[in-house]
């Protein structure tokens, strides 16, 4: 568990630099950090919306099914399946994305800090 844990930070440690930065930066600039998590939550909101109508349109389609993927060889039938993991991956990712700036905007952990630290 703690390999993955290590795996995740190795991958992770550029997002936690431009947290880092925003974090330091848009005060700086008069902008509230609450600004910001709404701003992501419609874009990702607007992702996750398009996500979902590509991955409609593919199933419909039927270039989801198994026996279409299975239909290929070699390049492009990884490449189907690729596809079809991404989309649905893609999905949770963006919901656990959309879940985390509601869950800033409504615990609003920074004020919290800054109220603890000035006492």
């Amino acid at each position: 568990m703690g390999f993955i844990s290590l795996i995740l930070i190795w991958m992770l440690w550029p997002i936690f630099l431009i947290i880092l930065a925003i974090s330091v930066i848009l005060p700086i600039l008069g902008v509230a950090l609450n600004v910001a998590a709404v701003i992501l939550f419609i874009l990702n909101l607007l992702f996750f919306l398009l996500l979902l109508l590509l991955r409609r349109n593919w199933k419909q389609a039927g270039m989801m099914d198994r026996m279409y993927i299975d239909s290929f060889t070699g390049f492009r039938r990884f490449s189907l399946q690729s596809v079809k993991l991404l989309f649905t991956f893609g999905l949770v990712w963006e919901v656990l994305v959309m879940l985390g700036c509601v869950a800033f905007l409504v615990f609003q952990p920074l004020d919290a800090l800054t109220e603890m630290l000035q006492l």
